[in-house]
């Protein structure tokens, strides 16, 4: 665990150190720097755990939605609603329908609905259009600037790069050139399996020595120990019941009633 907690801070420090550039910080100090990648870290920890749980409690499910995404974007402050929960309710208890709409008003009912529709829609979205704003606007595009994720034209008489063949050279980005420099020559291989790289492919682990050779193998008898574990404990309830009913009435376990004892010694 540390050592994946390793990669993933390293991977995540080169794009604080972008954030901070396209802020205009031309440095800043090891500590400073350790520290905004700390709170970044924490924070989308946070907010993949938030979408999860709201995945497992929507739909009992662990692969999230666009909703689970938006109420934990909601819950962890980078949606901020217009309206607070119990506005919105009274709201919403309030105003007319849109359905009915079209049918309280004789002449033009059916544009109203369509129009008050269109308007609650941009009101129920205006959180979203406004992060999704950020996104389209200089902040955002300076950062993906100085990442490389796009042409600089910022200097004076900059070209495009082009190739061999009057190709236009597409810039690429410190990650896609970090995994070119270790790759040797392009081969992923070395990254097969990691968060770098391909998806490994799934081999069967075989186990020498013992009955049950396969990981799979195992299911089976993972869920009969459950059982078998419960019957022993019915048949050690059974027989302290047993026991105690016997001591009660002044016999051993396994003797014979009273009556049938006294008719044996009869005959």
């Amino acid at each position: 665990m540390s050592q994946a907690r390793d990669l993933h801070r390293a991977l995540l420090r080169p794009a604080i150190i972008h954030t901070l550039r396209a802020a205009g910080f031309h440095s800043t100090k090891p500590s400073v720097l350790d520290t905004l990648t700390n709170i970044a870290e924490r924070y989308l920890l946070l907010l993949a755990s938030t979408t999860a749980q709201h995945a497992l409690n929507t739909h009992n499910d662990p692969i999230p939605t666009i909703t689970d995404v938006r109420l934990a974007l909601t819950d962890c402050g980078v949606l901020i609603p217009a309206e607070g929960a119990a506005e919105e309710e009274w709201r919403e208890l309030m105003r007319v329908p849109v359905v009915d709409m079209a049918s309280a008003v004789e002449k033009g009912g059916q544009k109203r609905m369509i129009a008050e529709k269109r308007k609650r829609d941009e009101e129920d979205l205006k959180d979203v259009t406004e992060f999704k704003r950020w996104f389209q606007g200089s902040q955002y595009a300076e950062i993906r600037r100085i990442a490389g994720m796009v042409p600089d034209t910022s200097a004076t008489g900059a070209m495009p790069a082009v190739g061999v063949g009057g190709g236009v050279v597409q810039a690429e980005d410190f990650l896609t050139v970090l995994k070119k420099k270790h790759g040797k020559g392009g081969d992923e291989g070395r990254l097969q399996g990691t968060v770098l790289g391909r998806d490994g492919e799934d081999k069967e682990v075989i186990v020498e020595g013992g009955p049950v050779q396969r990981i799979k193998d195992w299911r089976p008898r993972l869920e009969e120990r459950p059982v078998n574990v419960q019957m022993q404990q019915e048949e050690a309830v059974g027989r302290v019941a047993v026991a105690a009913s016997a001591s009660d009435s002044g016999t051993e376990p396994g003797d014979a009633p009273m009556a049938e004892a006294t008719a044996e010694a009869g005959e």
